[in-house]
């Protein structure tokens, strides 16, 4: 969940929906943005004084924990920030730490340090087990690097990653390098958590992929059904890798945004609250969750688990916390 703690009215909102979500033992990862967050105007002042940047930092951040350190204990430092504009090399690939040696790169990498050094600091004085995620995406291993070399604190890898039904596993494919994503996240021994993963067909036939066809957002349509067996696919070898000290996985997400153009409109696994998808009942039996008798048909009539997989699968839910 995004974290604007600052801001009294949405702080009491996120303690709500905190409080409900933990009464179905959920926990929730918190998302904490700041000044220098990209989309905000400081975020592209990049040539500023960096000891600035990351005492303003680390002040926004210090109020944000502190307002929230009871009821949440994972802390993701902004969202996809290795992708934000001018933060690396044009033209490079963000694999190595030096792709980020530039203005905008040194700017986040003061900002990330104040917001990771509060965080600690908080975890230090009060001795709750507060834990800090940096995530990268793509083939931006290089940004973790780079901002571990510039002192910036961080206990688990977060990783955003769409597989397509055709890609091979995550702890091989070679357009990642040595041993995929997994083997390469698996370098900063840390725990990793994907927390944005689903198929990569949801970007079919959208402005990043226009000469695909469209994804349907409907079962039993073709691009909607490669995208379930692409799930299927790639969770199944997430369960069975041992390359990476992978700790949980996110699915993105509970609902259609239907307000939003494509393909940010139809990631959900509910079209709305009141209609699941079979993508929810394909989560649910990888998570150990309880399926109705026609909720299982619907994987087990598509081939995308048998019978005997969802029961083996049932064990995993009992007495687990959600995530």
């Amino acid at each position: 969940m995004d974290l604007y703690a600052n801001d009294s009215v949405y702080l009491a909102k996120f303690r709500n929906a905190v409080a409900k979500l933990a009464a179905r033992s959920i926990t929730v990862e918190a998302i904490v943005f700041d000044a220098y967050s990209p989309g905000n105007l400081q975020s592209q002042s990049c040539n500023v004084n960096l000891a600035t940047v990351e005492t303003n930092a680390f002040n926004e951040t210090l109020s944000q924990i502190q307002a929230t350190e009871d009821i949440v204990a994972d802390f993701e430092l902004m969202n996809e920030i290795s992708l934000s504009d001018n933060i690396k090399v044009a033209g490079s690939t963000g694999q190595t730490a030096s792709d980020y040696d530039v203005a905008c790169g040194r700017m986040q990498a003061a900002n990330l340090r104040g917001m990771s050094r509060a965080i600690v600091d908080e975890r230090n004085r009060t001795g709750r087990p507060l834990r800090i995620i940096l995530g990268t995406t793509d083939r931006s291993f290089g940004f973790l690097t780079f901002m571990e070399q510039q002192g910036v604190s961080f206990d688990v890898v977060g990783y955003h990653i769409y597989p397509w039904e055709p890609h091979p596993a995550l702890d091989a494919d070679p357009w990642f390098g040595a041993g995929g994503p997994l083997g390469q996240l698996a370098q900063f021994k840390r725990p990793i958590h994907l927390n944005e993963f689903n198929c990569g067909e949801i970007y079919s036939g959208s402005s990043v992929y226009p000469n695909d066809p469209s994804y349907e957002n409907k079962a039993g349509q073709p691009v909607t059904e490669a995208c379930l067996r692409s799930i299927t696919k790639h969770l199944l070898e997430l369960a069975n890798q041992s390359v990476a000290n992978l700790e949980s996985v996110h699915l993105y997400e509970m609902v259609d945004e239907t307000s939003k153009p494509a393909p940010e409109n139809r990631f959900g696994l509910m079209v709305n609250l009141d209609t699941p998808k079979v993508h929810l009942f394909l989560a649910s039996a990888l998570s150990g969750g309880a399926l109705m008798a026609a909720e299982s048909s619907e994987l087990t009539g598509r081939g995308l688990l048998t019978a005997s997989q969802i029961l083996s699968w049932s064990p995993c839910g009992a007495g687990a916390t959600s995530q």
